[in-house]
């Protein structure tokens, strides 16, 4: 048997827990990707559709999952970064930093100190636009191969601007070969 402090005890065959966290500490993927978002005027959940779109585009067979950090639980948005094998994560920029329920689950994510998975960042700006950037250091320091300097957009997008984040989610999956 395997009795923790705390969680499931395992009596029936205790070795499966053993050999399945054995495959998890290497480095876990599934073929997904999980977008995670935070909007204040929806332009940035704007950007995390079109990206998703162009992921589909780009790779039938990958899972694409959608998370708004505001309104999603953690838990089941670090699951789902746990089974990926790339995340891109967005934020409008506020006050020169990011949306604070999308700082709190990078925060989360870093102390897992998952291995092996790809990611980039997006966002939208009025004035400073300083979210991509501040976006890729949390995701460098969190350990994610960072595969580009990311997307950012003015205000909310245009035609224009949602046809550059289906390239750009199209590009993300290039990234990844």
């Amino acid at each position: 048997m395997i009795c923790p402090s705390h969680g499931v005890m395992w009596r029936k065959d205790p070795m499966q827990i053993v050999e399945h966290y054995s495959r998890w500490a290497q480095g876990y993927q599934e073929n997904q990707i999980t977008i995670l978002y935070d909007t204040m005027w929806n332009g940035t959940r704007k950007m995390a559709e079109a990206i998703a779109e162009g992921i589909k585009t780009a790779d039938k067979a990958v899972a694409v999952k959608l998370y708004n950090t505001a309104r999603s639980d953690k838990n089941d948005i670090i699951t789902e970064v746990f089974r990926s094998k790339a995340i891109l994560v967005g934020s409008p920029t506020v006050n020169k930093g990011i949306l604070s329920s999308m700082a709190g689950i990078l925060e989360e994510i870093k102390g897992l100190a998952f291995k092996n998975k790809k990611a980039a960042a997006f966002g939208t700006y009025g004035w400073s636009g300083e979210s991509v950037k501040l976006l890729n250091a949390c995701l460098k320091e969190a350990g994610f191969a960072v595969v580009n300097d990311g997307l950012r957009v003015l205000w909310s997008p245009d035609i224009d601007n949602v046809s550059s984040c289906r390239t750009f989610g199209q590009d993300f999956v290039s990234s990844l070969q």
